[in-house]
């Protein structure tokens, strides 16, 4: 021992300096260092989750992407569906007003040409009545002077009469 006293060292001093830096080595150690341990082992865990939820995250959105491109085909071939059934039904629609347009345009000819007839029978009939009195009255003037007044209303009832059979 004597010979650590010529170097300056103290048994004693040194012991209790290598105390005290144990000691405090504890302190750091318990109260300094594993915290920070158990700080920076948490944190990691956060970065690794966060990481994994990213992952997660972007493995979701690309089948986000997916799913909205398939619910995009298939809303496209409905909307194309319903767009040609529209012009289905818009092509029958037509094809039935046509039907039923010529149908019609058949019944009124067909009423036209009745009204027609009935009004050249009636025309007829006027043509037919009037050449009649035009014609007694032609047969009157004719025979004015001829006859006596009995003959003459004679001549032109048999006049008439011969006349209205020959119009039919």
């Amino acid at each position: 021992m004597e010979t650590l006293g010529k170097f300056g060292l103290d048994p004693i001093l040194f012991a209790a300096q290598v105390v005290n830096f144990l000691i405090i080595a504890w302190i750091i150690n318990r109260f300094l260092i594993r915290p920070l341990m158990a700080n920076m082992k948490a944190r990691r865990e956060k970065i690794a989750q966060g990481l994994e939820d990213a992952e997660k995250a972007r493995a979701a959105l690309e089948d986000a992407a997916k799913e909205r491109d398939k619910v995009l085909q298939e809303a496209s071939a409905e909307a194309f569906r319903l767009l040609q059934n529209a012009r289905d039904e818009a092509d029958r629609l037509r094809s039935a007003a046509l039907e039923r347009a010529g149908a019609d345009a058949e019944r009124l000819i067909e009423e036209a040409r009745g009204i027609m007839a009935l009004e050249r029978q009636d025309m007829e009939k006027a043509v037919q009545s009037l050449s009649l009195e035009l014609s007694g009255k032609i047969l009157e003037s004719v025979v004015e002077g001829l006859f006596s007044d009995e003959e003459k209303r004679r001549i032109v009832a048999r006049g008439i009469e011969r006349i209205g059979r020959m119009g039919r």
